[in-house]
């Protein structure tokens, strides 16, 4: 009876909603803040070996911390996710080689195609590319957090199991100082029992209690 209980309990463990059982995978840029977002470069950061241990992502966000822009100019950080990037960690890429001040020229180059031939252009012809959000900045900071709807998650899942890797790439048409980045994806089994499987797991595991606490009794009456 002991080792029925101690199997049950085991199962009902097992079949924790995913909500117990989710994990979450952290990733930080070097540097952390991405050189401060200059306003006359491009930036690819990505994010090798990927282990997410066979499970399912359920979440994913990018938080950017602090970041504000130098000045009062009109200005857009362009958010792109990748299926992968030429260089490993961060790279950047000089897309305003007058550094003109203040910038007048905005436009996102990951899908302006007028460096994209370059043979030191950051990504690779024909890699993925989601464009993810387009955000403005006054001079005063602020946490930016982006969390990524179901159907990027999707393409998420789909880029890190095309090689085990994914990037991201930012535009920054002005410059944005910032406290750092962090990307985190939550991820549960892939398999998870239904609620009903629990109820009844749980159930026959009280049940076989009661039963053994009966025959308990039984026995020390008969004594």
């Amino acid at each position: 009876m002991k080792k029925t209980l101690f199997a049950l309990a085991t199962f009902v463990l097992i079949a924790l909603p995913a909500s117990a059982l989710a994990d979450t995978i952290t990733f930080t840029p070097t540097p952390r803040d991405l050189n401060d977002l200059d306003h006359h470069m491009a930036y690819t950061w990505r994010v090798d070996n990927v282990n997410l241990r066979g499970q399912t992502i359920t979440g994913a966000r990018l938080t950017i911390n602090n970041i504000r822009n130098w000045d009062s100019s009109r200005n857009i950080l362009f958010i792109h996710m990748l299926d992968s990037a030429r260089s490993a960690g961060v790279a950047s890429f000089v897309d305003d080689p007058t550094n003109s001040t203040p910038v007048t020229d905005i436009r996102d180059d990951f899908v302006d195609p007028r460096y994209h031939n370059q043979s030191n252009w950051l990504v690779a012809a024909g890699t993925g590319d989601t464009f993810l959000a387009s955000p403005s900045f006054t001079t005063t900071g602020q946490n930016f957090v982006l969390n990524l709807n179901a159907a990027q998650l999707n393409i998420l899942a789909a880029y890190i199991a095309n090689g085990g890797n994914f990037a991201f790439g930012f535009d920054p048409d002005c410059h944005f100082f910032n406290d750092g980045f962090k990307f985190e994806i939550t991820t549960t089994p892939t398999s998870v029992p239904e609620p009903a499987t629990m109820v009844l797991l749980a159930s026959g595991l009280g049940g076989l209690y009661l039963r053994r606490k009966r025959n308990q009794k039984q026995n020390q009456a008969e004594q």
